[in-house]
Protein backbone atom coordinates (compact mmCIF):
# COMPACT_ATOMS: atom_id res chain seq x y z
CA UNK A 1 0.00 0.00 0.00
CA UNK A 2 2.82 2.41 0.89
CA UNK A 3 4.37 1.81 -2.54
CA UNK A 4 1.09 2.77 -4.18
CA UNK A 5 1.06 6.06 -2.26
CA UNK A 6 4.61 6.76 -3.41
CA UNK A 7 3.61 6.14 -7.00
CA UNK A 8 0.54 8.38 -6.82
CA UNK A 9 2.24 11.82 -7.23
CA UNK A 10 4.14 10.84 -10.43
CA UNK A 11 0.97 9.26 -11.78
CA UNK A 12 -1.00 12.45 -11.14
CA UNK A 13 1.64 14.48 -12.96
CA UNK A 14 1.47 12.16 -15.97
CA UNK A 15 -2.33 12.41 -16.07
CA UNK A 16 -2.20 16.20 -15.82
CA UNK A 17 0.27 16.24 -18.70
CA UNK A 18 -2.11 14.15 -20.78
CA UNK A 19 -5.06 16.39 -19.94
CA UNK A 20 -3.27 19.72 -20.50
CA UNK A 21 -3.40 20.77 -24.15
CA UNK A 22 -0.08 21.68 -25.80
CA UNK A 23 0.62 25.43 -26.06
CA UNK A 24 0.83 25.25 -29.88
CA UNK A 25 -1.01 22.91 -32.23
CA UNK A 26 -0.38 22.84 -35.97
CA UNK A 27 -3.48 23.35 -38.08
CA UNK A 28 -2.99 23.47 -41.83
CA UNK A 29 -0.56 26.29 -42.62
CA UNK A 30 -0.66 27.77 -39.15
CA UNK A 31 -0.78 27.16 -35.42
CA UNK A 32 -3.52 27.30 -32.83
CA UNK A 33 -2.85 28.58 -29.32
CA UNK A 34 -4.84 29.95 -26.41
CA UNK A 35 -4.68 32.85 -24.01
CA UNK A 36 -7.13 33.78 -21.29
CA UNK A 37 -9.53 31.11 -22.52
CA UNK A 38 -9.65 32.41 -26.10
CA UNK A 39 -8.65 30.25 -29.07
CA UNK A 40 -6.27 32.07 -31.42
CA UNK A 41 -4.66 31.32 -34.78
CA UNK A 42 -1.54 32.46 -36.61
CA UNK A 43 -0.51 31.78 -40.20
CA UNK A 44 3.06 30.45 -40.32
CA UNK A 45 5.24 30.47 -43.42
CA UNK A 46 8.15 28.08 -42.94
CA UNK A 47 11.53 28.28 -44.70
CA UNK A 48 13.08 25.21 -46.26
CA UNK A 49 15.75 24.87 -43.60
CA UNK A 50 16.04 25.87 -39.93
CA UNK A 51 14.69 29.43 -39.50
CA UNK A 52 17.14 32.28 -39.01
CA UNK A 53 14.52 33.89 -36.78
CA UNK A 54 10.88 34.95 -36.94
CA UNK A 55 9.24 38.09 -38.33
CA UNK A 56 5.84 38.80 -36.79
CA UNK A 57 3.73 40.62 -39.40
CA UNK A 58 0.83 42.25 -37.59
CA UNK A 59 -2.13 43.32 -39.77
CA UNK A 60 -4.39 46.27 -39.18
CA UNK A 61 -8.12 46.55 -39.68
CA UNK A 62 -10.93 44.46 -38.29
CA UNK A 63 -10.93 41.60 -40.79
CA UNK A 64 -8.69 38.62 -41.58
CA UNK A 65 -5.17 39.20 -42.94
CA UNK A 66 -5.10 40.45 -46.51
CA UNK A 67 -3.48 38.75 -49.49
CA UNK A 68 -0.64 41.29 -49.38
CA UNK A 69 0.09 40.39 -45.74
CA UNK A 70 0.24 36.69 -46.61
CA UNK A 71 2.54 37.53 -49.53
CA UNK A 72 4.90 39.26 -47.06
CA UNK A 73 4.77 36.13 -44.93
CA UNK A 74 5.85 33.91 -47.84
CA UNK A 75 8.56 36.37 -48.87
CA UNK A 76 10.17 36.16 -45.42
CA UNK A 77 10.07 32.36 -45.58
CA UNK A 78 11.90 32.51 -48.90
CA UNK A 79 14.62 34.58 -47.17
CA UNK A 80 15.07 31.84 -44.59
CA UNK A 81 12.94 33.28 -41.81
CA UNK A 82 9.76 32.13 -40.14
CA UNK A 83 6.98 34.42 -41.33
CA UNK A 84 4.16 34.70 -38.76
CA UNK A 85 0.87 36.50 -39.39
CA UNK A 86 -1.40 36.46 -36.34
CA UNK A 87 -5.15 36.51 -36.81
CA UNK A 88 -5.87 39.04 -34.07
CA UNK A 89 -8.72 38.16 -31.74
CA UNK A 90 -12.16 38.49 -33.26
CA UNK A 91 -10.73 38.33 -36.79
CA UNK A 92 -10.20 35.52 -39.29
CA UNK A 93 -9.71 32.18 -37.54
CA UNK A 94 -9.29 33.61 -34.05
CA UNK A 95 -12.05 33.71 -31.48
CA UNK A 96 -12.84 36.35 -28.91
CA UNK A 97 -14.04 39.92 -29.22
CA UNK A 98 -12.14 42.77 -30.87
CA UNK A 99 -10.75 45.13 -28.22
CA UNK A 100 -8.64 47.36 -30.49
CA UNK A 101 -5.12 47.55 -29.08
CA UNK A 102 -5.70 45.93 -25.67
CA UNK A 103 -6.10 42.15 -25.39
CA UNK A 104 -4.63 41.81 -28.89
CA UNK A 105 -1.26 43.03 -27.59
CA UNK A 106 -1.31 40.54 -24.72
CA UNK A 107 -2.20 37.76 -27.17
CA UNK A 108 0.67 38.68 -29.46
CA UNK A 109 3.19 38.88 -26.61
CA UNK A 110 2.10 35.37 -25.59
CA UNK A 111 2.62 34.12 -29.16
CA UNK A 112 6.10 35.67 -29.24
CA UNK A 113 7.05 33.77 -26.08
CA UNK A 114 6.07 30.53 -27.84
CA UNK A 115 8.26 31.12 -30.92
CA UNK A 116 11.19 28.99 -29.64
CA UNK A 117 8.83 26.00 -29.92
CA UNK A 118 8.75 26.75 -33.66
CA UNK A 119 12.54 26.82 -33.86
CA UNK A 120 12.97 30.62 -33.81
CA UNK A 121 15.52 31.89 -31.30
CA UNK A 122 15.07 35.57 -32.18
CA UNK A 123 12.26 37.70 -33.57
CA UNK A 124 11.16 41.17 -34.61
CA UNK A 125 7.85 42.84 -35.41
CA UNK A 126 6.40 44.72 -38.38
CA UNK A 127 3.00 46.20 -37.54
CA UNK A 128 0.74 48.02 -39.97
CA UNK A 129 -1.93 50.59 -39.07
CA UNK A 130 -3.73 49.35 -35.93
CA UNK A 131 -1.37 46.35 -36.03
CA UNK A 132 1.51 48.77 -35.40
CA UNK A 133 -0.02 49.70 -32.05
CA UNK A 134 -0.47 46.01 -31.21
CA UNK A 135 3.12 45.18 -32.24
CA UNK A 136 4.72 47.96 -30.17
CA UNK A 137 2.75 47.04 -27.06
CA UNK A 138 3.45 43.31 -27.47
CA UNK A 139 7.19 43.90 -27.89
CA UNK A 140 7.28 46.05 -24.76
CA UNK A 141 5.32 43.44 -22.80
CA UNK A 142 7.46 40.42 -23.72
CA UNK A 143 10.79 42.24 -23.78
CA UNK A 144 12.86 40.08 -26.14
CA UNK A 145 12.15 41.52 -29.59
CA UNK A 146 15.08 42.60 -31.77
CA UNK A 147 13.12 45.59 -33.10
CA UNK A 148 9.72 46.99 -34.08
CA UNK A 149 8.54 48.53 -37.35
CA UNK A 150 5.64 50.88 -36.54
CA UNK A 151 4.06 51.62 -39.93
CA UNK A 152 1.30 54.25 -40.21
CA UNK A 153 0.05 53.38 -36.73
CA UNK A 154 -2.20 55.33 -34.34
CA UNK A 155 -0.87 56.84 -31.13
CA UNK A 156 -3.65 59.14 -29.84
CA UNK A 157 -7.07 57.50 -30.03
CA UNK A 158 -8.86 60.50 -28.52
CA UNK A 159 -7.56 62.63 -31.38
CA UNK A 160 -8.65 59.98 -33.86
CA UNK A 161 -12.17 60.10 -32.44
CA UNK A 162 -12.27 63.88 -32.76
CA UNK A 163 -11.13 63.67 -36.40
CA UNK A 164 -13.79 61.05 -37.15
CA UNK A 165 -16.45 63.22 -35.54
CA UNK A 166 -15.61 65.97 -38.03
CA UNK A 167 -14.88 63.93 -41.15
CA UNK A 168 -16.80 60.64 -40.91
CA UNK A 169 -19.52 60.92 -38.24
CA UNK A 170 -21.27 57.84 -39.67
CA UNK A 171 -18.29 55.69 -38.59
CA UNK A 172 -18.05 57.10 -35.08
CA UNK A 173 -20.49 54.76 -33.32
CA UNK A 174 -18.68 51.63 -34.54
CA UNK A 175 -15.33 53.18 -33.63
CA UNK A 176 -16.55 53.98 -30.10
CA UNK A 177 -17.90 50.45 -29.73
CA UNK A 178 -14.41 49.03 -30.28
CA UNK A 179 -12.12 51.60 -28.66
CA UNK A 180 -14.36 53.11 -26.00
CA UNK A 181 -15.65 56.65 -25.57
CA UNK A 182 -14.17 57.84 -22.28
CA UNK A 183 -10.79 59.54 -21.89
CA UNK A 184 -9.63 56.67 -19.66
CA UNK A 185 -10.60 53.99 -22.20
CA UNK A 186 -8.94 55.83 -25.07
CA UNK A 187 -5.76 56.41 -23.05
CA UNK A 188 -5.53 52.67 -22.38
CA UNK A 189 -5.56 52.01 -26.12
CA UNK A 190 -2.52 54.18 -26.81
CA UNK A 191 0.91 52.60 -27.37
CA UNK A 192 2.65 55.78 -26.19
CA UNK A 193 3.28 54.66 -22.57
CA UNK A 194 4.70 51.37 -23.87
CA UNK A 195 7.20 53.18 -26.08
CA UNK A 196 9.17 54.11 -22.97
CA UNK A 197 9.36 50.43 -21.94
CA UNK A 198 10.61 49.14 -25.29
CA UNK A 199 14.36 48.51 -25.18
CA UNK A 200 14.66 47.38 -28.83
CA UNK A 201 15.07 49.74 -31.82
CA UNK A 202 11.91 51.40 -33.14
CA UNK A 203 11.36 52.35 -36.79
CA UNK A 204 8.37 54.67 -37.22
CA UNK A 205 7.03 55.09 -40.76
CA UNK A 206 4.53 57.94 -41.00
CA UNK A 207 2.39 59.40 -43.77
CA UNK A 208 2.19 63.19 -43.85
CA UNK A 209 -1.33 63.36 -45.31
CA UNK A 210 -2.91 60.57 -43.27
CA UNK A 211 -6.56 61.62 -42.75
CA UNK A 212 -6.81 59.88 -39.35
CA UNK A 213 -3.25 59.86 -37.96
CA UNK A 214 -1.54 63.27 -38.09
CA UNK A 215 2.28 63.23 -38.22
CA UNK A 216 2.34 64.94 -34.83
CA UNK A 217 1.33 61.56 -33.34
CA UNK A 218 4.52 59.97 -34.67
CA UNK A 219 6.49 62.90 -33.27
CA UNK A 220 5.03 62.12 -29.84
CA UNK A 221 6.55 58.65 -30.05
CA UNK A 222 9.84 60.29 -30.96
CA UNK A 223 9.62 62.55 -27.91
CA UNK A 224 8.99 59.60 -25.61
CA UNK A 225 11.94 57.70 -27.03
CA UNK A 226 14.27 60.70 -26.75
CA UNK A 227 13.14 61.28 -23.17
CA UNK A 228 14.28 57.76 -22.27
CA UNK A 229 17.69 58.40 -23.82
CA UNK A 230 17.23 56.86 -27.26
CA UNK A 231 18.69 58.64 -30.26
CA UNK A 232 16.01 59.11 -32.95
CA UNK A 233 17.21 59.85 -36.48
CA UNK A 234 14.64 61.70 -38.58
CA UNK A 235 14.21 61.65 -42.34
CA UNK A 236 11.65 62.96 -44.84
CA UNK A 237 11.32 60.98 -48.09
CA UNK A 238 9.36 61.15 -51.31
CA UNK A 239 7.14 58.27 -52.37
CA UNK A 240 10.05 56.99 -54.44
CA UNK A 241 12.31 56.86 -51.38
CA UNK A 242 14.38 59.92 -52.30
CA UNK A 243 15.23 62.72 -49.87
CA UNK A 244 12.37 65.20 -49.59
CA UNK A 245 13.52 68.71 -50.54
CA UNK A 246 10.23 70.58 -50.19
CA UNK A 247 9.01 72.45 -47.12
CA UNK A 248 7.52 70.63 -44.14
CA UNK A 249 4.30 72.45 -43.35
CA UNK A 250 1.53 72.20 -40.73
CA UNK A 251 1.83 69.06 -38.58
CA UNK A 252 4.70 67.78 -40.74
CA UNK A 253 6.87 70.57 -39.34
CA UNK A 254 7.28 68.58 -36.10
CA UNK A 255 9.92 66.53 -37.93
CA UNK A 256 13.52 67.65 -37.42
CA UNK A 257 15.44 66.04 -40.32
CA UNK A 258 18.83 64.65 -39.36
CA UNK A 259 19.50 61.94 -41.95
CA UNK A 260 19.79 58.20 -41.41
CA UNK A 261 21.81 56.64 -38.62
CA UNK A 262 22.76 53.06 -37.75
CA UNK A 263 19.89 50.56 -37.70
CA UNK A 264 20.35 49.89 -33.99
CA UNK A 265 19.19 53.46 -33.30
CA UNK A 266 15.57 54.62 -33.58
CA UNK A 267 14.28 56.25 -36.75
CA UNK A 268 11.27 58.39 -37.61
CA UNK A 269 10.72 58.50 -41.36
CA UNK A 270 8.04 60.78 -42.77
CA UNK A 271 6.54 60.62 -46.26
CA UNK A 272 5.08 64.15 -46.38
CA UNK A 273 2.72 63.72 -49.37
CA UNK A 274 1.46 60.21 -48.54
CA UNK A 275 -1.97 59.18 -47.32
CA UNK A 276 -2.76 56.15 -45.14
CA UNK A 277 -1.13 53.50 -47.29
CA UNK A 278 1.95 51.28 -47.48
CA UNK A 279 4.17 51.85 -50.50
CA UNK A 280 7.23 49.99 -51.87
CA UNK A 281 9.63 52.53 -50.35
CA UNK A 282 8.19 51.76 -46.91
CA UNK A 283 8.45 48.03 -47.52
CA UNK A 284 12.09 48.38 -48.57
CA UNK A 285 12.93 50.29 -45.39
CA UNK A 286 11.11 47.73 -43.25
CA UNK A 287 13.07 44.89 -44.84
CA UNK A 288 16.38 46.72 -44.49
CA UNK A 289 15.89 47.34 -40.76
CA UNK A 290 14.39 43.93 -39.98
CA UNK A 291 17.29 42.14 -41.66
CA UNK A 292 19.78 44.26 -39.71
CA UNK A 293 18.04 43.59 -36.41
CA UNK A 294 17.87 39.85 -37.02
CA UNK A 295 21.58 39.34 -37.59
CA UNK A 296 23.08 36.77 -35.17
Amino acid sequence: MRRLWLLLPPLVLVLLGLLTPPPLVWEGEGVRYRRAGVGLFAQVCRPKGPPQGAVLLVPGGFGPPTASMLARCRAWAERGFLGVVPHLRGRGKSGGRITGCLEEAEDLAHLARLLPRLGADRHAYAGYSLGACVALKAAALEGKARGVVFAIGPVDFAEQGAILRRSRPEALSRWREIFGDTPEALARQSPQPYASRLQAPLLVLQAGNDPLIPPTQACRLRDVREAMGRRVHQVALTREGEVWTGPLTKGRACLRPTGFGPEEDDHLILFPDLHHTVIPAMEALSERFLLAWMRP
